[in-house]
């Protein structure tokens, strides 16, 4: 038995879509007036009230309008192709190019620098299930949530969060929009424009833009395939004294590399010595193979501020992620994320928990987990194949690092490959101060399609 993906569609969707067609086909012309209420549920089999949600449904779109005692008809459209915000062959690939315009593709770009799965990669039958399940929901409402964020999820965090050894309650945890929200949310907590504030080199492009534009002094603290160069960063600290290091320890972006235990352990040390905070921003955590010794379960959040997100294991449509912090800091967290942007959306906290909640999640991860497993290693291969250098070879996750031989221009690699539809991210998007560098960014869920390794057979 096959069972579809997609759910089946509704009468009132069936209905609207036929109508839709013949308008948008010229079968139904502007100023056809269409049937009556009665007359159109009898010649479809189906109730009054659903043919008055179709023709209100109609009317929302634009394609009727309902005139009192005359009835409803059918309304001239615009007839014009859409076009695309952003002309990616006339812009320069520059630090801020993959920030602003990835998320923007026309569908001939295969996106392999990006940061996100494919999204059949997905589990969209439960994202229809939770969604078919609110909407029966009368509890839910239509004022603002809680300022934290949808309680019931944040009992969830807390308990996934305390079998990670790290101990929280639901007052410890903020939920945001997405991750980038909340490395925006803690940076503007816990540090003043001025600041001086480590980074990781390479590190999250995002984060690296935001913290320049609020005009944080930005050092960046070079990585290896190990994590953090601890001896660097000691030099570093006896030199800038920062307010906070924001690190990415486990499958790093760009890297794909992690902490080891001792790195882990020298920089809370470090961190304990030369007084600063450090963010942990996990946001692949549901992707990893082994069970990680997290920077906060070591530290029991004492000076760890950890972020996580469900972008990457349920969707990243949702936006939403967490932050878990000692009490202390959570009044200033809200404060600042109310002053930003009030609440985050509770319907897509809820969307979350009931995904969460189900019990094939945790067997959809173990799949991802051993999808993404053997994307790294096909494509591992076929940098090797090439004779490319390789960042690390990550057991997991979604990037991996790599240069080809000799001294290559990533930049204008980016170019050429823009031009054959793909779309690379170079190396110096990762860089703290837009330093050249050789490496590009490879999203592995992405390195599946021939193409890819076609053109990368041509660089020399």
């Amino acid at each position: 038995m096959k069972i579809s993906a997609t759910p089946p569609l509704t009468r009132v969707e069936t209905i609207l879509q036929n109508i839709v067609s013949a308008i948008e086909t010229g079968r139904l012309p502007p100023g056809t007036r269409l049937p009556s209420i009665r007359r159109q549920a009898l010649a479809r089999g189906v109730s009054p009230f659903t043919v008055v949600e179709v023709y209100d449904r109609l009317a929302a779109q634009g394609y009727v309008q309902s005139r009192r005692g005359s009835g409803v008809f059918v309304l001239a459209r615009e007839r014009s192709e859409a076009k695309p915000k952003v002309i990616l062959e006339e812009l320069p690939v520059d630090e801020h190019w993959l920030l602003h315009n990835v998320y923007n593709l026309p569908g001939k770009y295969l996106p392999v620098g990006c940061g996100w799965l494919p999204g059949d990669w997905y589990d969209t039958t439960a994202q229809h299930r939770a969604l078919r399940t609110l909407a029966r929901d009368a509890s839910i409402s239509s004022e603002y949530g809680d300022p934290q964020g949808f309680l019931a999820l944040r009992h969830h965090l807390a308990r996934q969060l305390t079998e990670q050894d790290i101990t929280v309650d639901a007052s410890n945890i903020v939920l945001t929009q997405g991750a980038s929200s909340a490395l925006n949310i803690v940076a503007a907590s816990v540090a003043r424009p001025g600041d001086t504030v480590f980074v990781d080199d390479p590190g999250y492009c995002n984060l690296l833009s935001s913290l320049t534009f609020q005009g944080f002094n930005v050092v960046g603290v070079p990585w290896s395939e190990l994590g953090p160069d601890t001896k660097v960063l000691t030099d570093l600290l006896l030199q800038y004294r920062p307010r906070v290091f924001f690190t990415n320890p486990w499958l790093q972006n760009p890297t794909g590399a992690s902490y080891n235990t001792h790195t882990a352990h020298q920089v809370l040390k470090l961190a304990e010595q030369y007084d600063f905070l450090l963010v942990e921003d996990n946001v692949s955590a549901d992707l990893a193979n082994a069970r990680q010794t997290t920077l906060a379960a070591l530290d029991g959040l004492s000076r760890v501020i950890y972020i996580g997100s469900f972008s990457k294991s349920v969707s990243p449509a949702l936006r939403v992620g967490f932050i878990a912090a000692q009490s202390t800091w959570i009044e200033k967290l809200v404060r600042y994320k109310m002053m930003s942007g009030l609440t985050t959306p509770e319907i897509n906290e809820r969307i979350t928990l009931e995904i969460l909640q189900e019990s094939r999640f945790r067997k959809q991860m173990d799949k991802l987990r051993d999808r993404l497993a053997q994307a790294q290693f096909n494509a591992a291969q076929r940098f090797d194949g090439l004779g490319w250098e390789l960042f690390t070879r990550p057991q997991n996750g979604l990037f991996i690092l790599a240069k080809p031989p000799g001294k290559p221009d990533s930049l204008a690699m980016a170019q050429q490959a823009r031009q054959s539809g793909i779309l690379l991210a170079p190396g110096k998007l990762f860089r703290p101060y837009g330093q050249e560098a050789s490496w590009l960014r490879f999203n592995v869920a992405y390195c599946q399609d021939p193409a890819l390794w076609r053109f990368l057979e041509t660089i020399r």
